[in-house]
Parts: structure tokens; sequence; C-alpha cells
């Protein structure tokens, strides 16, 4: 008798769903974990950190020192962070689009990223753009009318992400047909590749920023920083289809571990100086500058990758209440964060304290206040179904 052969598509999805039985937990941790990090990030700007454009409300009461020691922490989160999420969702998507097919998966994205974004949009930007400054804006009501039901202004703020995310599952699911029905398990990439790889990306990044320099933005898209956003899902592709994550080997870390080093040690000596101020800053539009500054990045980029994915699979990679109930929440949290922080800042605007210990107490309260709510709103039936 004939054997029977699977279809691509069903000997895809049979091999998504063995992939998954095992669940990688600490690939949901890390996701929480960052997210975190993403509200520390832009509690930082709110004290000092960076340039401080973006973001929508700014309390600079610190001096030279404080906005050095936000601007590194700044700088060396906007070189890794996103980037890593991207990786991240890459290569959970794949598995997904291969366990649904193109059809279900792009409904299923429009579910999840399209709704939420349209909220905020219509409704959280706009209120919280109206909270930090409600003098300037005047009735809120009369604002939104003006400024968002005319659609003149389009300000996705954080779910710029979403909004990214979205494009680029939407496009994972035109290009499903032509991708390999199979895992096929492959070593890690050499030394030399992992090299290339950051040499052409950082070469790719400069390149663009010529075009789009830093600070610019299209539809709420910094395309600045897109050529490694875009690179890591594609890497989260990859690493999925060829079980790299599987076994990341020593060197590997230890050569992100001394990198990372390194590139902290740039940081500082750059950043410090210049008490933090854009003087310290490494892009300069079409100049050696900004090509160092692009490649520093993939380097950071790269290498706290590698270590966080490798710390993750030592300490996080067991079933946890705690973690499973914060990894559950993080989507959510990332949603309404700015609900919290800015409200936080302006609450402790008038506090006589330290710029530093604002930051500390604001962003741990943003952080705990945050994944606190986005738990209570996952309880409610039509978030849950809507979110996950």
């Amino acid at each position: 008798m004939q054997a029977i052969m699977p279809r691509p598509m069903e000997h895809a999805k049979a091999t998504a769903a063995v992939a998954l039985q095992s669940r990688l937990y600490y690939l949901d941790y890390l996701r929480a974990a960052v997210v975190g990090l993403v509200m520390l990030h832009h509690t930082a700007i709110t004290y000092g950190g960076g340039a401080g454009t973006g973001w929508y409300y700014l309390d600079r009461t610190g001096g030279a020192w404080t906005g050095a020691l936000l601007t590194m922490f700044v700088s060396l989160n906007q070189a890794w962070f996103m980037g890593f999420l991207f990786l991240l969702s890459g290569y959970l998507s794949l598995p997904s689009l291969m366990r649904k097919g193109p059809g279900q998966y792009v409904l299923d994205r429009l579910r999840r990223f399209g709704i939420p974004l349209l909220v905020y949009l219509f409704a959280i930007s706009p209120l919280v753009t109206w909270m930090a400054s409600p003098a300037a804006h005047g009735p809120l009501l009369r604002y939104w009318a003006s400024q968002y039901l005319t659609l003149r202004v389009f300000d996705a703020g954080p779910l710029w992400f979403v909004e990214a995310l979205l494009v680029m599952d939407v496009l994972l699911a035109v290009v499903a047909r032509w991708l390999p029905a199979a895992r096929v398990a492959r070593s890690f990439p050499r030394g030399w590749a992992v090299g290339a790889f950051i040499a052409g990306l950082g070469a790719a990044t400069f390149l663009v920023r010529m075009a789009m320099p830093v600070g610019a933005s299209f539809l709420s898209l910094q395309l600045a920083y897109f050529p490694s956003y875009v690179a890591m899902f594609v890497v989260g592709m990859f690493a999925w289809r060829r079980g790299w994550l599987d076994a990341i080997p020593a060197w590997a870390v230890r050569r992100a571990g001394w990198t990372v080093a390194a590139c902290l040690a740039v940081l500082v000596l750059v950043q410090l100086p210049h008490g933090g101020s854009s003087a310290g800053a490494l892009h300069a539009g079409a100049s050696a500058k900004s090509l160092l500054e692009a490649i520093w990045e993939q380097l950071v980029l790269v290498g706290m990758s590698i270590l966080a994915l490798r710390w993750g699979q030592r300490r996080l990679n067991r079933p946890s209440p705690r973690w499973q109930g914060w990894s559950a929440a993080s989507y959510v949290a990332y949603i309404i964060q700015p609900l919290v922080l800015v409200p936080l800042a302006i609450l402790f605007r008038s506090a006589a304290w330290p710029a530093l210990v604002k930051f500390g107490v604001v962003g741990l309260l943003t952080v705990v206040v945050a994944y606190a709510v986005a738990r209570g709103l996952r309880l409610i039936p039509p978030v849950r179904a809507a979110l996950g």
C-alpha cells in the first residue's frame, strides 16, 4: 500500500505542535522582565535620561551627573531591549503561524494587535497627553475631538512596537507558503557568522540613519532602529527553525560577556564627560561617529540577547505560579504603562527629592501598579479574550 505523505502545511502544523509541547517558560518570563525594564526606561527619560523627546511628561530637575547616569541607562536599554523583544516575537510567531495557518494567524493578529492599537490611538494616548499638560490643551473632550476625531495626530506611543509587529506578522503570513515545512536542527552560528551579522547590521543601520536620523519618525515608527528590529525578528524565526536556542555554546556566552563589558566601558567614557548631554552622543549624521554608534548598538544587542537567553535557560526555565502570573499580564501592562507612569510622575513632582530617588520610587511603583492593574484587567472576559 502506498504511503500517504502529509501536506507541507499539515506537516508544519504537526512540527510546531510538537515543538511547543515542552513549554519554554523562560521566554515568557524574560519577556515579562523586559516589559518591566521598558517601564523603567520611560521613567528614566522622565527624570533626565536621553534627549527627552517622544515621551509625554518630563520632570527634569536633576543635575548633570543625574542626566549622565540616566542617559547611560537609557542608551544601554535602547541598544538591545526592543530588538530582543522582536527576537522573542519572531521565535514564537513562526510556530504559531504553522499551527494556525496564514488566514487564522492574520485574523488572530488583527484582534490581538489591531484592537489595542486603535484603543490606544483614540483613547489612551490623548488622555495621557492631556494629563501631562491640561492647561495647554484645554478641556479634555474638546482636545480629544479636535486632535483625534479629525485624525490630525497619530501617536502610538509605546504601542509603536505593536504596530510594527502587526506589519511584520502580516508579511510573515504572506510569505508563509514559501517557508520550509519542517524544523531542521543546526548548530549555533559560528563566531565569524555572528561577527559578519553584527558588521552588516551596523552598516545597514548607518545607511538608514543617513536618510532617517535618530529622533525622526514615520507613523510613530523610528526607522533609524528598524534594521535591527527586522533583523532580530528574522533571526528569531531562524532560531526556532534551526534549534539555535536549544544549545547556546559556552564560547558564545563568554564572548558576549566580554563584548558587553567592553561596550559598557565605551558608554561610560563617552557619556560621563558630557554630563549626559547630547554632545556625548556618538551619532552625528553621515559621519564616522554615527557608524561607530551603529556598530556599538549591534554589539550590545547581540551580546545582551545571548546573555539574557542563556541566563533565562539556566535560572528561569521552570513552572512558577508567580512568574506565570506576571508573564501572562505583561502585554496588558505594556499597553497601560503610560496611564500609570505619567500620573505617578505628576503626583511626585512637588516632592523635594533628588531626581535619582524619584526615578527609583516612581519606576518601582510603575512596574508594580501596572502589572497589578493588568492582572486585574485580565479577569474581565472581553479583555482576556482580545489580548490573551
